[in-house]
């Protein structure tokens, strides 16, 4: 990633970059990337590769987490994180090489058109632009930026740009927890971009395209031809479940979670205890608010890009999992969901992880081949 100032120093913070490195032949066999997905209830850590253009994810492994460490997706506690992280890597013994996921509300993304240009003039005209176009001061923020080609639009014809602006403290926190775990970083990226690159073939589709990771918080996408080109964070999830199950139950975060995880559909003749009809009233009423904010955003998208509907999406996550919520929420949104997995080389490589656990780790895990 590099650092908005003056000038634009690429150099300056190597392993934080959003665009896939030209990486030869031979490096591409010999380094091994751990894909990593932190969250504020679990680690998610995977090796993949890539086949005939298709992710093939070969190991995979979750470690839960202690509550507090994270919050909003920003590291609270990077040295107990970066404990758990190290426990996590020596129990599995992944390559230490990471390319983990960023996702937070301080993280904004842009497409910005621009004439085009020559890839030396590309990163001043882009701090031109985002003066002007991103709600955050600049001085205490990290950007990077991916090209997507030479559109035709009514002023002629224009590079279109994917411009990421996050706040440095939050970087700075989660590179923290990395070194202290003894990880280098590898790479830096939008965990919803991983989320597209693992899931893109299974919406093969010139329509915009929902994608939703139903995690600790909820990502939401829309990718056109495989490109990111609208994001938004919910602020509904599996973090907010367990939050209000612990205080209406009165019990802790790890029976909260617990609970969750086995849940079941509650049916007009059942008769449950009260602890599983507070989960299932609660589950419901999750899947209402989701829907709700996947048809607004899909709304959005379409208001301000004007470039067809919305109509379907690809969803992954922890509350995918769980029998029922995603046909819940597509009822609620009015798209069309389904879930998204990853091919699995081997039936001993997921460790009793469910692989649509997996496609944001897998997604990292090939960052720097691109697709």
């Amino acid at each position: 990633m590099s650092v908005l100032t003056t000038p634009i120093s690429l150099p300056r913070l190597p392993a934080l970059r959003l665009r896939p490195a030209r990486v030869s032949s031979a490096r591409r066999r010999a380094a091994t990337v751990t894909g990593l997905e932190i969250g504020a209830t679990q680690a998610i850590a995977a090796q993949a590769r890539l086949h005939n253009g298709r992710i093939t994810l070969e190991r995979a492994a979750v470690r839960p987490l202690p509550a507090g460490l994270l919050r909003d997706g920003v590291v609270i506690e990077p040295e107990q994180l970066g404990r758990e992280l190290r426990e996590l890597f020596k129990a599995q013994r992944f390559a230490k090489r990471v390319r983990v996921g960023l996702s937070t509300p301080r993280t904004i993304l842009r497409v910005i058109d621009l004439p085009p240009l020559p890839e030396r003039d590309i990163a001043a005209a882009l701090r031109m632009q985002a003066q002007e176009q991103i709600p955050m001061p600049l001085d205490r923020a990290v950007m990077d930026y991916r090209t997507a080609g030479i559109v035709d639009t009514a002023a002629g014809p224009r590079l279109r740009v994917v411009v990421v602006v996050t706040e440095r403290d939050g970087v700075d926190r989660l590179l923290c927890a990395l070194r202290l775990a003894g990880l280098k970083a590898s790479g830096i990226d939008l965990s919803m971009f991983a989320l597209i690159r693992a899931l893109h073939d299974h919406q093969p589709s010139d329509s915009p395209v929902l994608y939703a990771n139903l995690g600790d918080l909820t990502n939401i996408a829309i990718a056109e031809t495989g490109i990111c080109r609208f994001t938004r964070l919910a602020p509904h999830g599996l973090s907010t479940l367990v939050a209000r199950l612990t205080e209406d139950l009165g019990i802790g975060s790890g029976e909260a979670l617990a609970l969750v995880a086995q849940a079941e559909p509650v049916t007009p003749g059942d008769e449950p205890v009260k602890r599983e009809r507070a989960v299932a009233e609660l589950l419901a009423g999750a899947a209402a608010e989701l829907g709700a904010d996947l048809r607004t955003a899909a709304e959005f998208y379409c208001t301000q890009f004007s470039t067809g509907r919305v109509t379907a999406g690809v969803v992954a996550g922890p509350l995918a999992l769980l029998p029922g919520f995603v046909e819940a929420v597509g009822a609620a949104s009015g798209l069309d969901l389904r879930c998204g997995r990853v091919a699995v080389a081997s039936a001993g490589a997921l460790h009793d992880l469910d692989s649509r656990l997996a496609p944001v780790a897998c997604g990292l895990a090939v960052g720097e081949l691109g697709r």
